[in-house]
Order: structure tokens, then C-alpha cells, then sequence
């Protein structure tokens, strides 16, 4: 009933959902701090993340588009990460019967790749997310530290030129940064309705990614400012 209760106020845009709990917005005309309501004490965690479910129904077909792209940076014989999101999600359901390890704090890709016999899976445990359905914290992050990931395979609520990755969750966002420090190989995966999108916290720049997995981005300003980037658009 709780959690009916916080779905129902949080569509309404009265709060914001929290790990174990949730943030009151205030609904006067308190002041807003880049786009945070005043409300959100910046010290304190928050989780302005949408739900796993909620995020696998927007822009199925640019993450469809964008989850086949992503299949020829996977080969035999690879070790790749892929965080929470749902863009993994779809890539991860496209992926063939081939060997390679996965490594995923996403328990609905651990489910993805059950079926595959050649696909070597390992979950990173942690601290258990129902509205995520991953794991998540000091734990994930010390199992993450002792890999060597060849490719990361990764997403975001929003991205742009001035502040990078962003994510609403600072934990998901801590956790991210981790996955980018232990890979050789980091590729984005975010159709372009990410795109300046505003996100609370920083994952990591665009200059710490190799590859850009788009539909459309339609700002020639990427290629100038980020020459080294690999920009892929699926729609162009």
C-alpha cells in the first residue's frame, strides 16, 4: 500500500522516490537549484532514477536500434560489463550464444542470459534494489575494483557537452564511475532523448568514453569538441 502510495505522488510530482524511502518537493514557490527542488537537501542520497520497468517502455525502438549496433564491439573470447540500465537490458536479449563472460549488477540481465550455454554470467552482489532490480553499494563497488573488464557497456538519464554522463542516482553514478575505471574499452549507449536532459549526478565525462551509441544526435558540436569519440548514429 506504501509503495502504491509513493507511485501515486511521485506521478503527481509531489515527491521524489529514494532508496527506502522518498524526498518531499516542496509545492510553494521555494527556489530551485539547477533544476533540483530546494526541497532535496544536496548532502543527503538521492535517487531521482526512474524505475527499471518504467524506463524498459520509453524509446523501445531507438534502444533496439541502438542494442544491435552495439553487437559488433562484442566477440568471442570478450570479458564486458553492462551496468543497470535498460539499453543493456535490450542488449543484452540480443546477444548470441557465444563465449564470452558478462559481468552485470542487473538482475533482469542475469534472467536475459540464463538461457545461454556458451554465455558465462557473473552477478555482482550487493545491496538489493526491488524498484532497480540490481544491486548497488559499498560491497558492488568492491567487487567491481577487483576486475579487468575489456568493454563497458553503459547508459544514463541524461548527457551533454558541459557536464558529461549524468544519472539521478548518486549511488548508481558512484557505482558507474567504478565500472569506467576497471574497462578498457567504454561505450555509451543513450538514444538522443537523453540529450541535455538534466541528471543529479555526474557519472564520469565524455572524455573518459570511446564510443557514442545514438539513434540521431543532430549537434555537429560532439564531433569538434570530442574528435576522438566514436560517434554512431543508427538513424543516420
Amino acid at each position: 500500500t506504501i509503495r502504491r502510495d509513493l507511485t501515486t505522488l511521485e506521478r503527481k510530482n509531489r515527491i521524489i522516490r529514494s532508496f527506502g524511502g522518498a524526498v518531499s518537493i516542496e509545492q510553494d514557490e521555494s527556489p530551485v537549484l539547477n533544476g533540483l527542488p530546494s526541497s532535496v537537501k544536496l548532502g543527503q542520497m538521492v535517487d531521482g532514477a526512474e524505475s527499471f520497468r518504467k524506463r524498459t517502455e520509453e524509446h523501445p525502438e531507438a534502444k533496439m536500434k541502438i542494442a544491435k549496433a552495439a553487437l559488433k564491439f562484442i566477440q568471442p573470447g570478450d570479458c564486458i560489463m553492462m551496468d543497470n540500465s535498460s539499453t543493456c537490458w535490450f542488449l543484452a536479449r540480443q546477444i548470441p550464444d557465444i563465449d564470452i563472460t558478462v559481468v552485470t549488477n542487473s538482475v533482469k540481465i542475469i534472467q536475459a542470459l540464463a538461457c545461454r550455454d556458451r554465455v558465462r554470467v557473473i552477478g555482482i552482489g550487493g545491496e538489493y534494489s526491488e524498484r532497480h532490480d540490481d544491486f548497488h553499494g559499498p560491497i558492488s563497488e568492491s567487487i567491481i575494483r577487483s576486475f579487468q573488464i575489456k568493454t563497458l557497456f553503459l547508459s544514463c538519464q541524461g548527457f551533454n557537452i558541459e557536464n558529461g554522463i549524468r544519472d539521478g542516482s548518486e549511488i548508481n553514478s558512484k557505482l558507474k564511475n567504478i565500472m569506467v575505471q576497471v574497462s578498457e574499452n567504454r561505450v555509451l549507449l543513450a538514444d538522443n532523448s537523453k540529450l541535455d536532459k538534466y541528471a543529479f549526478s555526474q557519472v564520469c565525462t565524455l572524455n573518459d568514453i570511446n564510443v557514442l551509441i545514438t539513434n540521431k544526435l543532430n549537434d555537429k558540436r560532439f564531433n569538434q569538441r570530442f574528435p576522438n569519440l566514436n560517434i554512431i548514429e543508427c538513424d543516420k
